[in-house]
Order: C-alpha cells, then structure tokens, then sequence
C-alpha cells in the first residue's frame, strides 16, 4: 500500500503537466484573480445597496416586527438611555412616510405611549438584509413627550 502511495505521489510529482491537464478537464482552471479585483469586490460588499420597497411596505414591516415581538413578549419594550430604564410600551402608530438616511439606510417613525398615557417617539433603522430581505438593525427612542392635557380656559377678568 505504501509503495502505492509513493508511486503516484512520484508520478504526480513527475508530471505536472498531467496533472494540471486533469484537473482542466474537470472544469476547473488556474487562472488567477488579480488583486484589484478582489479589491473592488470587497469595496463593492461594504457599500448598501438601496432599499427599493414601497413606503407603506416599509412601515408594513415595522409594524409587523412590533406586533410579533409584543406576541413574544406580552409587550414592546425599549431602554430609555437616559435613566437606564426599561420601558413597557404599546403601539400608538407608525409613520407610512420614511425618511432616507446614510448609505441607503431608511428611517421609519413610531409613537409609543407607556401605562401612564406618556408618548415615546422611536425611530426603526432599516437595510437590506443579507439574505436579501429587510433588516432592522437598530432602534433609536426619542425624548419622551408629556401627556396631553386638556387646556384651562382663561380666566375671565372683572372691568
């Protein structure tokens, strides 16, 4: 067995134009990828593509990622960076109008209001995804907005 082995490893060895002949035939080739293109390829990769889906198909999306995660989870829940506190929210609304950001990257708008009635803008942050769907990879909550409150009427002054 041994001397088997030697053998074709010699004549492997011996004959690499034969060898490279074979490998030919099976279709592959060694012909070689310059550098400069395998540059650009990666150039090509670090730079997203633009997100081409209609505006209500975006806020689509967003809405349906918060129904689910409120499926999972019994509720929405964003950190409020300043305090560090988690927050348990529900949906107000989405926006069906979303904003463009950097490098193809979209801006979708929604309202939360927590148990107390205080409203919490939150931005969703979209980009192709890659394996060619939709991705949110980040989610940026606002400054919290004071509950309505009905306006007093003015007093009345006495001429």
């Amino acid at each position: 067995m041994n001397a088997l082995f030697l053998t074709l490893l010699a004549a492997g060895l011996l004959c690499p134009a034969a060898a490279r002949a074979y490998y030919e035939d099976d279709g592959f080739s060694e012909t070689a990828v310059s550098t400069e293109a395998a540059h650009a390829a990666d150039e090509d990769e670090d730079q997203q593509t633009v997100i081409q889906e209609a505006d209500e198909d975006l806020a689509a999306f967003v809405t349906d990622y918060i129904r689910k995660d409120v499926q999972l989870k019994g509720s929405f829940f964003l950190e409020e960076k300043a305090t560090k506190k988690l927050l348990k929210l529900a949906l107000v609304s989405v926006s069906q109008k979303p904003e463009n950001g950097e490098a193809g990257v979209k801006k979708v708008a929604a309202v939360f209001k927590d148990a107390a009635g205080k409203t919490y803008p939150a931005v969703f942050f979209l980009q192709n995804g890659p394996w060619g769907g939709l991705d949110i990879f980040k989610i940026e909550l606002k400054s919290a907005a004071a509950p309505a409150k009905p306006e007093k009427p003015a007093a009345k002054k006495k001429d």
